[in-house]
């Protein structure tokens, strides 16, 4: 087709640039209407999309049949050949499988007939239910004898006997019988033979598709479309290759285990379990639901049922929780409500093609949604990445009334990194998100009461200091519960190098009689130089002019304000978890060894001059 002068197909606008103007009305037309395409043209789209499933698992082998030097052609030759005959192979094997369970199936009839009949004896009421199946049954028979009895019998003599009469269809000629044993196979082999080409297709133009859907994801930003487009290779092909390779170890420890255990055709129920469990969720059940059966009416008694449950038990754990987790890692990258969606939802749409295809397909989308920013909610509702923050998942439980999953949120966080680590990534952003929510009026007044009491009490569940030795620290807040939070987070970081503290209320509210070195103050929120100046007063007059006073600013760092210059002596200002703990070290009574009963040795404390640091 020739193209218009002065126009180009590079010039016309990519698919991405069309779909980011539309609304959020024609953006769900879009995706009924894209369902739609999907369920009618399922005909064609379920060859090309398994075609392309096996482009991917195969590309990785095609290249490295080039790099020792093969051309192109003869390796995706190579390639093919060698899956379908690994197909054959597998479909001979199967046939001839079924064809020797089926000639042996009449054998265990009389043993299965024996154990239901034990189960229904075994069962509650299961006397009762067999006499009420005989009454039903008699009771049926009488009725029929009546109904015959009592019937009009007609003329009599010859006319009235009924003529038997049968039909006898006439014999098929050679054609027709090869039509009726041909026929079924012509749609499955000829699907097999579109495939086939698809998939030469693709490995012999890799590199022009893949051009093609770069400049559809967007010509404009080709770091985008690329990443887009080597996250998805890579995604797609390791978990294919992992998954062949983790079910074929599968189904050959499988059949193994079946056949050590005495259940007739374990290579067929082997071969069987590989191949289901391409299929999530229902495909490992069937693999092990067949075979269990068939040992159910093999067996006299109940020891091969058994133990084949139990290799399919053995079998899953150890793969679930070694296998799955070192050869996929986080190849898919999708969650799993992603999978169980994804799995309803191609089923529904194609049927059993729908299950192979349906984590292959997700994973596309999800692709797609990570890298192109107006599909970003597929992203976030099929990825496996966390939609919130830990912060904000810690601050929206508190908000939702639930203190209890926020303290095992901060519990759990404990676990994998240091309790100051923790302090700075997810509580103190937290209380941050809380003091924005106050300021611009989100919060109401028993809501900012419940809410400040629920973080205070998610940081004291943390701490795991009892107390017990006089404190060399008195930590407080400077204004309220948020600020009194943050003086139990420095003081239990205190308590890990060994200084002690005690607490007094929040608001600044400073016992009479006061016998520690240090006072450390907490301030969470945005203060101003005279605000700061003033707090420092208000404090000294309390705690006197001989206690070191540390004021611990741990606002947001783009809104704290500015230290004062010119403090008084004794009084430090300092920002940041890091820095307060140094300073009041510097300051408190040094902890001699380790184990050695809280003992404690006199820092020398040298005339400290009012100081500030940032």
């Amino acid at each position: 087709m020739l193209s218009e002068p002065g126009r180009s197909h590079r010039s016309l606008t990519p698919l991405t640039d069309k779909i980011g103007a539309l609304s959020s009305t024609n953006g769900i037309l879009v995706i009924l209407a894209a369902t739609a395409a999907l369920y009618f043209g399922r005909d064609v789209l379920i060859p090309f999309s398994l075609a392309l499933l096996i482009s991917f698992a195969m590309a990785p082998v095609v290249l490295q049949l080039r790099k020792l030097g093969l051309p192109r052609t003869p390796a995706v030759l190579i390639v093919i050949v060698a899956l379908s005959i690994a197909a054959v192979v597998f479909i001979v094997l199967v046939a001839s499988q079924t064809i020797d369970l089926a000639g042996n199936l009449p054998r265990y009839q009389s043993n299965l007939e024996a154990k239901i009949q034990s189960i229904k004896e075994a069962a509650p009421g299961g006397g009762l239910i067999d006499r009420l199946t005989a009454m039903v049954a008699r009771l049926s028979e009488e009725a029929t004898e009546r109904a015959v009895a009592a019937a009009p019998m007609g003329m009599e003599g010859a006319q009235g006997k009924p003529v038997p009469v049968q039909l006898v269809p006439p014999a098929l000629t050679p054609l027709q019988l090869a039509w009726e044993v041909g026929a079924p196979l012509i749609e499955p082999f000829a699907i097999i033979g579109v495939v086939l080409v698809f998939s030469v297709f693709m490995l012999m133009e890799r590199e022009d598709l893949r051009n093609r859907l770069i400049w559809l994801l967007g010509s404009k930003d080709l770091t985008r479309a690329t990443a887009a487009m080597d996250d998805a290779a890579q995604r797609l092909s390791r978990f294919l290759l992992a998954q062949a390779l983790l079910n074929f170890c599968y189904g050959a420890a499988f059949g193994i285990g079946l056949w050590v255990i005495g259940v007739p055709n374990p290579i067929l129920w082997g071969l069987l379990s590989a191949v289901l469990r391409f299929i999530p969720l229902v495909g490992t059940v069937a693999a092990a639901l067949l075979p269990t059966i068939l040992a159910f009416a093999v067996d006299p008694g109940w020891l091969m049922p058994l133990e084949t449950i139990a290799l399919f038990v053995v079998l899953d754990l150890v793969t679930v929780n070694v296998g799955e987790p070192l050869l996929y890692g986080g190849s898919t990258g999708l969650s799993p409500f992603a999978v169980l969606f994804a799995t309803i939802f191609w089923l529904t749409l194609w049927g059993i093609p729908g299950l192979l295809l349906a984590v292959p397909l997700t994973v596309c989308l999800a692709v797609l949604g990570r890298h192109v920013p107006q599909f970003g909610f597929l992203d976030v509702l099929l990825g496996s990445t966390p939609a919130l923050t830990p912060e904000a998942h810690f601050y929206q439980r508190i908000l939702a009334g639930d203190p209890l999953e926020a303290s095992e949120l901060a519990e759990r966080g404990l676990q994998g990194q240091s309790r100051q680590a923790l302090f700075e990534s997810m509580i103190l952003p937290a209380i941050h998100m809380a003091q924005a929510d106050r300021q611009r009026g989100a919060l109401d007044g028993p809501q900012r009461v419940a809410v400040w009491g629920s973080i205070l009490a998610a940081v004291a569940d943390l701490d795991e200091d009892g107390h017990d030795t006089p404190p060399a620290v008195l930590c407080l807040g400077a204004r309220d519960e948020l600020d009194q939070a943050a003086a139990l987070m420095t003081g239990q970081l205190l308590a890990e190098k060994g200084i002690a503290c005690g607490y007094a209320d929040r608001g600044g509210a400073v016992p009479e009689a006061i016998e520690v070195p240090v006072v450390l103050v907490a301030h969470t929120g945005t203060v101003t130089e005279h605000q700061l100046s003033r707090l420092i007063r208000r404090l000294r007059r309390r705690i006197g002019p001989d206690a070191m006073l540390v004021v611990g600013l741990l606002g947001p760092r783009e809104l704290a304000g500015e230290v004062p210059e010119g403090l008084e002596a004794h009084t430090v200002v300092v920002r940041g978890f890091g820095t307060i703990i140094a300073a009041v070290m510097q300051w408190t009574p040094k902890p001699v060894g380790n184990g050695d009963g809280g003992k404690t040795e006199s820092a020398a404390m040298p005339e400290p001059s009012g100081t500030a640091a940032a």
